[in-house]
């Protein structure tokens, strides 16, 4: 069988990957126990250079307890994009916080002049955002946090293991987090750390974290079937009478596979965080991942490139032509979901990060204090952005398919257009 273009469903995902995790759950005594945890810790330390780094079982977990360290909670403000995934503000509202919603810039990160515009005397901390692995500007938004005493929480989601004036993002703020979801640079399915060089922030985040328990037994064992499921079972099938489709349907309706993002995160119920300790098991899947960073990194600056160098036209539209390792590689395109049915015709799945304001569809946004209109670029160009996959494991012809369907449709819009 073979494997589809898929850009969601665990990209990273390799055979190593699915039979350490098979190994794990028929190993059910190392789901918590062992030295993988502390292994991780270090690796971000030494990597980052930091002097703190601590594991939670989730990103929004790691933000969460970032704020926590921050002293943020009721009355406060924090500042951070639209054009964003519900899981931060949530994250906020769970302190007693309320999330300040900034627009975003031509490419696609805070917009540092609205940023200044909607600082008010109650706003504690800014949420700095690199999209899909795209820098913020970051001295810009530096001045202004100096300027109004705000502390800066680097939100590096999208970004491990990314150069920026020589210096690795996630070091330039007060504290970072960064995510190991199912489809970041490196996947434990569930998973996230936090960094910092401050010690007081440091000592908070490790005696919040040794207070919460780990998340339960059923819990670990649906995130280490989830690559199982999808190596063996869901991505070979995928295309063949959609098969695969209808076992990840069922998996999922079964309680066998978790979700990204519940439908109670959707309604803004931020008390419905997980917010847990990191299984041992967990961090063993993100190791090994983490391992072959610099060679994802590498591949995914190889596909950004060519993307570049063959779609800067017409009728695609690119808001960062930087030969960076992207995450996802947005694109702007008109009649966004007539692109994407012709793709999926050909077996080729993009993605729509973000195709909401604040991903993804279904979010009550009156329940999150997102108010329509307040950021009209991130609104904009929310109806417009669909993401190319980088990830490691797509083959050279992957790229060259993904291409050529994109300026098949070009030339076949071109064609519709002057018979019109």
């Amino acid at each position: 069988m073979i494997r589809p273009i898929a850009i969601s469903l665990s990209p990273n995902l390799e055979s190593k990957d699915a039979l350490i995790a098979l190994r794990l759950l028929l190993s059910p005594w190392r789901f918590f126990a062992g030295s993988s945890v502390k292994l991780l810790e270090q690796w971000f330390r030494q990597s980052f250079l930091v002097s703190h780094a601590i594991t939670f079982n989730s990103g929004r977990g790691a933000l969460f307890g970032i704020l926590r360290a921050l002293d943020v909670g009721n009355g406060d403000e924090v500042a951070l994009q639209s054009f964003t995934c519900v899981a931060i503000p949530n994250s906020v509202i769970a302190t007693g916080a309320k999330p300040i919603y900034v627009d975003i810039n031509d490419s696609l990160t805070i917009d540092a002049e609205d940023l200044e515009r909607k600082i008010t005397k109650r706003t504690k901390a800014i949420i700095i955002q690199h999209t899909f692995g795209i820098p913020a500007n970051l001295e810009k938004i530096k001045k202004i946090a100096r300027k109004h005493k705000l502390f800066i929480i680097e939100d590096c989601a999208h970004a491990i293991d990314i150069l920026y004036q020589k210096k690795k993002l996630g070091t330039f703020g007060d504290v970072s987090f960064f995510s190991f979801g199912r489809d970041k640079k490196v996947s434990s399915v569930f998973g996230g750390i936090a960094t910092t060089n401050n010690e007081i922030f440091g000592k908070k985040l490790r005696e919040f974290q040794r207070k919460l328990k780990y998340p339960s037994f059923f819990w670990t064992a649906q995130q280490l079937f989830h690559p199982i499921a999808f190596f063996f079972l869901v991505l070979p099938f995928y295309n063949f009478f959609s098969l695969g489709k209808i076992m990840l349907i069922i998996f999922q309706k079964m309680r066998l596979l978790s979700l990204p993002v519940s439908s109670a995160e959707k309604q803004g119920m931020s008390k419905s965080i997980l917010i847990k300790k990191l299984p041992n098991s967990l961090a063993c899947l993100a190791l090994l991942q983490l391992k072959r960073i610099k060679e994802f990194n590498h591949t995914r600056e190889i596909i950004s490139k060519k993307y570049i160098e063959e779609l800067n036209q017409p009728p695609f539209i690119l808001p960062c032509k930087k030969t960076i390792p992207f995450l996802r590689f947005p694109v702007f395109v008109d009649k966004r979901d007539d692109l994407l049915k012709f793709l999926r015709r050909h077996g080729v799945y993009l993605g729509k990060w973000y195709s909401e304001v604040i991903d993804p569809k279904g979010v009550f946004l009156k329940n999150i204090f997102y108010q329509k209109g307040s950021c009209p670029k991130a609104e904009f160009f929310a109806k417009k952005v669909i993401n190319l996959p980088t990830y490691p494991t797509m083959s050279k012809a992957d790229v060259q398919k993904v291409i050529q369907l994109l300026k098949q449709y070009a030339q076949n819009k071109l064609l519709r257009s002057r018979a019109a």
